[in-house]
């Protein structure tokens, strides 16, 4: 990561505080406000308004908790990173929009059935008016500060501000209509406005799950990627192609073929050459793992069951005693194949004639997993 991502990631992360600590700072004064006044002046609407206000405080921690966590880097104990506790609070907030929507439309439910014998005074009018101008402008600030951001947290948390705007328009809509003697227009628009603050939840609440739940993005990022890692030169196939959601961003893992011949530190380097196509073809892919593997010979019996070097090693050196010195082998190679395990010597020197051919008949009655043992060797300069 540069230092101009750090410094763009530390702005991110001071604007989303900022707007946390607004929200906190009006809703904790504005709750007690309107709960008070709701008492005083015998207003239900306006005391339910002041208890979404608690909600919207409540809100509002959640997201402060959140950033405290989200953007620490990769620990022991959270190796991907911390950013689904973002995704948490997301969710966290769509429960409370969603309770907060329960809670008005029973209310409003109760009020259809049962009208308020009086009306409420000016000052639970005033109240309910201030109300509405300081969360709606909450709402375009915080609203602002997500779509800066990317952050669907923020964004969840600014609709939480508005919905409060929206109870404060249906208590004001409420006393009006109550001062002028239509008791009913009042729990009217509450249930409305309850049934959208239901569907803002499950625009919000539904990405959050999935990503809890390692949804995979849609199939068109998955035909990118994939399109990336092919124009990759010598990259043969991308199969196994696996992706999730952290945090507003994706993270996906992939399995690629290559000529079985390439060295380690060839496939190694063609590995971060597609890595890095990746990443600069889809900006919202902020990671992902490749695992290179021979073409043709990545899933047969050779890859999963054959021996491992230690005990083929000592075949080989069964196979050449008394055939090839000891001191005469430079590096050994094993090649996994569907058809069996070839072991590739390298040698200092010209081995004696028919060497080739004694290997091959002890290596016969050896019943390894080795199907072959090839000898190279450069001439002496």
């Amino acid at each position: 990561m540069t230092q101009s991502d750090i410094s763009s990631e530390s702005a991110a992360l001071r604007d989303k505080r900022r707007a946390a600590w607004a929200g906190v700072f009006l809703n904790a004064p504005l709750a007690g406000a309107k709960i008070i006044v709701g008492l005083v002046t015998q207003s239900q609407a306006l005391v339910a308004d002041g208890v979404h206000s608690l909600s919207d405080l409540m809100s509002d921690a959640a997201v402060i908790w959140a950033l405290g966590h989200s953007h620490r880097p990769p620990d022991a104990d959270h190796p991907f990173g911390h950013g689904r506790f973002e995704t948490l609070a997301t969710l966290a907030i769509a429960a409370m929009l969603a309770l907060a929507a329960a809670s008005i439309l029973i209310d409003a439910g109760a009020r259809l059935l049962s009208p308020p014998d009086g009306a409420p005074g000016l000052l639970a009018l005033c109240v309910a008016g201030l109300s509405i101008a300081l969360k709606e402008a909450l709402y375009h600030y915080t609203k602002a500060v997500a779509r800066r951001t990317g952050s669907a947290m923020m964004a969840a948390n600014a609709w939480h501000h508005r919905s409060d705007a929206a109870t404060s328009v249906v208590a004001l809509a409420g006393i009006g209509a109550a001062m002028l003697g239509a008791l009913w227009a009042d729990a009217l628009g509450a249930a409305i406005i309850a049934l959208m603050l239901g569907r803002v939840a499950w625009v919000y609440g539904r990405p959050a799950i999935h990503e809890l739940v390692d949804t995979a993005p849609s199939e068109e990022v998955a035909t990118r990627i994939t399109g990336a890692l092919m124009a990759t030169p010598g990259l043969r196939d991308a199969h196994d192609l696996r992706l999730r959601h952290m945090s507003g961003s994706i993270q996906a893992d992939v399995h690629i073929a290559l000529d079985p011949a390439m060295t380690l530190s060839e496939a190694h380097r063609l590995s971060e050459a597609a890595r890095a196509n990746v990443l600069a073809a889809l900006p919202e892919v902020n990671e992902i793992i490749i695992h290179p593997e021979p073409d043709g010979h990545a899933d047969g019996p050779a890859a999963h069951k054959a021996a491992l070097r230690p005990e083929l090693a000592q075949v080989v050196r069964d196979c050449l005693d008394g055939i090839v010195p000891a001191g005469a082998i430079r590096h050994l190679r094993l090649d996994y194949r569907d058809e069996g395990v070839i072991a590739v010597v390298e040698l200092r020197e010209t081995p004696v004639s028919g060497a080739q051919m004694r290997i091959a008949f002890r290596l016969q009655q050896a019943k390894s997993d080795l199907s072959e043992i090839r000898l190279l060797w450069a001439p002496a300069s």
